[in-house]
This record gives structure tokens, C-alpha cells and sequence, in this order.
């Protein structure tokens, strides 16, 4: 499913302290009643709701993966710059992996990227517009004092929270350069921080595997490789995946478990109470059980 709205936490209906919080929530759209009926396969979907049912965050769900396959080695942190960037801290020598969103991934330099070019583009290719401008490190310091760049995983989040409003007025007046710069060096910033803070001096990570569209933003791999110097930043192509494949093939095998009534969770990722089977079956036309 496309995820078009995460509230794990439960917003506050109103302003105020005080005010009452709306129950944990998410939605994910892409019908799989239809799909199934369209192809004739059995289809697995709508992942999220089972997590934060089970008292999760709902997200991220990819740590599952990246433990499965990844953490038989030494330690690495298996970073997803998406619209919102996560990441997963596997490894032989990590029996409770760690794995939290760690603020925006492409969400805020997409935004810009589309205002810039009055809807022509859709993203900073290359992260070329970014590599011109000007870094507004006073912006870069108002933003990353927002609280949830302070609080503990488990934690996750989303466009309700990255969009435009987050970003700070002033910022939003400057020219493109600067605008699409600032936020470039930002979300690697935030990044690096939530590292350092929370990964760092807990684990004895060697590496930084990085998938997601964001390893295609030139501008943003080389702020992340300036800022991490001790740790060797690396695409996720070097091992055989496409960058931007990884979360389809995740989730496959995701489907693949859960049709197979195995596990498909990492509780120690969302908080859940405890692993779960997550996704909800729709059988195709030409599922075993029809007759």
C-alpha cells in the first residue's frame, strides 16, 4: 500500500496540552480486493495497522529485511532515504537490532524542487540545484531544534509533520539555491545527528548502507560522506540490490512470509508488544482454497 497518512501517536484534537488525543492511526491506499480480482493472484497488503494495533509506530517495517539478510556481518547502519529517511542498525554482534525514522529523506527537497520549477520538476536531479547554492546554517539550526530529532526510538513519522509548514519563513523566502542547499544539507544533518546520538554509542557500526532515491541526490551522498568520516558510506547497489528495489523486494518477501503464516516482524523497531504476522491476505481467483 502507498502510505498516505501515519499518526502512530495520536494527534491532539485541539491546541493545548490538555487536549485529548485522537487514537493512533495510518492509511495506506491500493485496493487489494481489485488487484486480486484484476490479476488472479493471491495478494498480501496494508502492512502498518497490525504493528500499531499490536502498540507500535506502524514503520519502520524494512528492519525485518535488513536483519534476515544483512545481519550476519559486522555491525552496519541500513539507512532508506525515501520520502522520509529510516534507518536499521544489524549485525552478527547486535541481538536487538535498533531502527527508527530518523526525519525527512527526500520529502522536503521534493517539495522545493516542485516549487522551484512551478511543478516542472519534481526533484532536484542530481541534487544539482542544491550543489549551487547557498546552506543557511542558522535555518539548518532552527529546524533540527524541533522535538522529535530529541526523543528516543521507537519513533516514526511523515509528511504530516516534513512538509511546508515545517520549514521556517524566512527560508521559504529565499531564493531556490538556497532553499533547495539548506534543505539538502538539512536532511543529511539529521541524519548524521541521529547517528551520533543514538547509534554511535551503542554500536560499533563500520558502515552505512544507503538505498532509497536519495543515494541519486549527488549533493546529498557527498554531505553524508563528509559528515560520517569515520564510517564508509556505501549504495546498496554494491551489493547487487537497486537502490530504489529494495522496499518492493522487502515487502515481497514480507507477503511471501505472511502467506506462509510466518513472521514478518521486527518488534524491536516499532515497539510492538511482541512479533507479529502483518498484512492482511485477499485470496486471488486462483487460490488453492476456491473451488
Amino acid at each position: 500500500g502507498q502510505t498516505i497518512f501515519h499518526d502512530p501517536s495520536g494527534r491532539p484534537v485541539s491546541r493545548g496540552d490538555r487536549s485529548p488525543r485522537r487514537p493512533p492511526s495510518t492509511l495506506q491506499i491500493g485496493e487489494s480486493s481489485v488487484i486480486a480480482e484484476r490479476t488472479g493472484v493471491t495478494v498480501v497488503s496494508d502492512f502498518r495497522p497490525r504493528d500499531i494495533a499490536a502498540g507500535g509506530q506502524g514503520a519502520p517495517l524494512v528492519p525485518f529485511f535488513d536483519r534476515r539478510f544483512f545481519g550476519s556481518g559486522f555491525a552496519r547502519s541500513m539507512l532508506n532515504i525515501g520520502g522520509i529517511a529510516n534507518t536499521c542498525v544489524v549485525g552478527r554482534s547486535i541481538r536487538h537490532p535498533v531502527a527508527f525514522d530518523t526525519g525527512p529523506g527526500n520529502c522536503l527537497m521534493d517539495w522545493a524542487a516542485t516549487r522551484a520549477s512551478k511543478g516542472r520538476k519534481h526533484f532536484d536531479a542530481n541534487g544539482a540545484l542544491a550543489a549551487v547554492g547557498t546552506i543557511d546554517l542558522s535555518a539548518v539550526s532552527r529546524m533540527a531544534a524541533h522535538p522529535y530529532f530529541s526523543k528516543n526510538p521507537p519513533k516514526s513519522s511523515g509528511r504530516e509533520l516534513f512538509n511546508e509548514s515545517f520549514i521556517p519563513k524566512e527560508l521559504l523566502h529565499a531564493k531556490p539555491g538556497t532553499l533547495l542547499a539548506t534543505l539538502t544539507y538539512f536532511t543529511a544533518f539529521t541524519i548524521f545527528v541521529a547517528h551520533e546520538r543514538l547509534i554511535f554509542p551503542k554500536f560499533p557500526v563500520q558502515e552505512l548502507v544507503v538505498s532509497g532515491g536519495g543515494v541519486f541526490n549527488k549533493t546529498l551522498m557527498d554531505h553524508l560522506r563528509a559528515l560520517f568520516r569515520s564510517v564508509k558510506v556505501r549504495s546498496i547497489s554494491d551489493f547487487g540490490i537497486h537502490p530504489q528495489a529494495k522496499e518492493p523486494l522487502a515487502f515481497a518477501y514480507f507477503a511471501a512470509q505472511a502467506a506462509s503464516g510466518k513472521i514478518n516482524h521486527l518488534p524491536s523497531g516499532t515497539g510492538a508488544k511482541g512479533v507479529r504476522i502483518l498484512g492482511k491476505i485477499t485470496p486471488g481467483a486462483r487460490f488453492k482454497g476456491i473451488r
